[in-house]
């Protein structure tokens, strides 16, 4: 238990953690209410996942994409007699966490090219989902971090703590990747209406306000630390509900929104790897070695 003592500035306190030693606050939020609250989100996210991904099949990828296969013979190919993916599904996993993901590379078919992207929005966009991916990983960093570094219903002050670090290099991801996506977003799509803005930029938004409502709680922390007033509890209490806010609205409509598709492509790609393994000499693809030239004499890529 970390040894907190009251520095007689404001509310804040002077407290040894594993880190060292550091200023903080009392958290205005129970730790218990928001460990009871973040169990209540991973359930609904299990159910959400399982009734709209799992039920709905929206989670698979049939290998028709990948091989030939007659249609007559769909029905029995694709769902009786439909090879699992077995042993290969946990090192797949990893493949497409690190090398698609992370890297992002996931935005790439075969050569290189988008999938369903105006093409001189794509590396823009890439390196807009790319700053979002990383933005949520240094949360998730410094949120655990926090967690286990921060002396119970307790908030560090100082940004030179890992966990603040950690959480601004976060935040500013965050703001910067929605800004850029935003901006391609509408370069790109011609919208019919307000609702049809809303559905399909849903999630950039919620980032965006994730961001820009993260460093207001922080602010808000700081200016009720040392120096408590009317003024600055109001700040805090509208700071608290405006960061709690999108980060319920993330998770609790994730999968109700055009959001799910980024889980979805995830499965969307184990499954491609796997099948192209399975297809073997029936498959849709032509050779890697197949090097056609067309009128311009520009070698023309194997692919799709």
């Amino acid at each position: 238990m970390a040894d907190c003592v009251p520095t007689g500035v404001g509310h804040v306190l002077t407290c040894n953690t594993p880190l060292g030693t550091y200023n903080a606050v009392h958290s205005p939020v129970s730790w218990f209410a928001i460990d009871v609250l973040a169990v209540a989100t991973i359930l609904w996210i299990l159910f959400t996942f399982y009734y709209k991904g799992v039920r709905q099949f929206n989670v698979l990828r049939y290998p028709q994409i990948q091989t030939l296969i007659k249609y007559q013979d769909w029905e029995r190919r694709l769902i009786k007699e439909k090879q699992g993916i077995g042993g290969k599904a946990i090192p797949l996993f990893f493949k497409v966490l690190f090398s698609d993901v992370l890297a992002m590379n996931i935005l790439k078919c075969e050569h290189g090219k988008s999938y369903a992207e105006v093409v001189h929005t794509r590396t823009s966009k890439r390196w807009a989902k790319l700053l979002m991916v990383w933005g949520f990983v240094f949360a998730g960093a410094s949120t655990a971090l926090a967690y286990f570094t921060f002396p119970h219903d307790t908030i560090v002050l100082d940004v030179t703590h890992p966990a603040r670090v950690l959480g601004m290099i976060s935040g500013v991801l965050l703001i910067v990747g929605s800004l850029m996506w935003l901006n391609v977003r509408n370069k790109e799509v011609q919208y019919k209406g307000r609702w049809d803005l809303f559905g399909a930029d849903y999630l950039p938004i919620i980032v965006l306000l994730l961001g820009v409502s993260g460093f207001a709680l922080q602010a808000a922390i700081w200016a009720w630390a040392y120096s408590p007033n009317v003024v600055t509890e109001a700040f805090l209490a509208f700071s608290t509900h405006f960061h709690a806010i999108p980060i319920a609205a993330f998770f609790w409509l994730f999968f109700w929104t055009k959001a799910d598709h980024i889980i979805y492509r995830i499965f969307w790609r184990i499954y491609e790897y796997a099948d192209k393994d399975f297809a073997g000499p029936n498959t849709r693809l032509p050779p890697t070695t197949l090097h056609p030239l067309n009128k311009t004499g520009k070698e023309i890529q194997p692919g799709y």
